[in-house]
């Protein structure tokens, strides 16, 4: 009888939990609440909680720089979070073949979901495969692409768009990652988020022919207008959420209006999942035994 009640209120409790939980956690919850496609899911790494990490660290020790410790489990979960990063690539690039995507925005439907994060290094991976990546800081009111690559440029997309700067005089190259352009947003200037719309399309039609992939990071989808008119530049726009966190009417919101733009939605990538949040943890278990019993020692992060 004890077992009985205590598996009832087992079921009760999961119940209730679905019944009041206002989050995304898996890709059958996208498909049947948002009627969209989890295209990536993206494992939490424990050892950047808190930290400002360089996704192209200086310096020959990888695992050190990224991962804040020696030891093979942490190295273990950074090089599984860059092979989900290239599982997400390839998901996304190769599920658009009949239409090949010359530019793709990563977005969020609100701050510190880790869209910057996704973006830094959706474009490494896509450099690593000798691909001529350009990579646009376009969230002007809040940007972190340059801290995430370790630079620190004086000027930047927003000068180019209020004092007509020439925007290839301006790009950033990189030695460890030679297939990698950076186009910084530069210094926070009143006035220029406004002209992002009719800058982006511009620098879009002169890039697309000179760089393999455009991957433009924008800033959150919801109350910022200027990221509509990015979303209605390029060709596909991926969405960042958390793993059990985000709000699922507000990603409801952000995809509703998306779709009035007749933006091309490629799906939500779901970034800290943990086993606790989602059902999608599971596959990152068969990377970390395959890498932890490998007697291959491959730098993690490298195709």
């Amino acid at each position: 009888m004890a077992f009985l009640a205590s598996l009832c209120l087992g079921i009760t409790a999961s119940i209730f939990s679905d019944k009041f939980d206002d989050t995304i956690r898996d890709s059958g919850q996208a498909r049947s609440l948002l009627k969209t496609e989890v295209v990536g899911n993206l494992p939490m790494v424990r050892a950047w909680k808190g930290r400002s990490i360089q996704a192209i660290p200086s310096g020959a020790d990888r695992d050190t720089a990224n991962a804040g410790k020696t030891t093979r489990s942490a190295a273990c979960s950074v090089a599984g979070f860059e092979e989900a990063v290239r599982a997400l690539r390839a998901s996304v690039l190769l599920g658009n073949s009949d239409r090949p995507l010359k530019s793709v925005m990563v977005t969020s439907v609100a701050p510190s979901e880790g869209k910057t994060t996704v973006a830094v290094h959706f474009a490494i991976a896509h450099a690593q495969q000798k691909y001529k990546t350009l990579l646009i800081d376009c969230d002007l009111r809040r940007p972190e692409v340059h801290s995430k690559l370790g630079v620190t440029p004086k000027t930047g997309l927003s000068a180019a768009l209020l004092n007509g700067l020439a925007w290839r005089e301006i790009l950033v190259q990189f030695e460890n990652a030679p297939g990698l352009t950076l186009l910084p947003a530069g210094p926070s200037l009143r006035g220029c988020a406004a002209l992002i719309g009719a800058g982006l399309q511009k620098i879009l039609a002169e890039a697309e022919s000179e760089y393999d992939l455009i991957i433009v990071d924008s800033p959150p989808v919801l109350g910022f207008s200027e990221s509509l008119h990015m979303a209605a530049a390029v060709d596909g726009v991926m969405i960042v959420a958390v793993a059990g966190e985000t709000s699922r009417k507000a990603l409801d919101a952000g995809l509703t209006t998306l779709r009035r733009l007749r933006a091309n939605v490629l799906g939500l990538v779901l970034n800290e999942v943990t086993s606790s949040t989602s059902d999608g943890y599971s596959y990152h278990g068969y990377y970390r035994q395959y890498y932890k019993h490998s007697s291959h020692k491959e730098t993690p992060g490298r195709a």
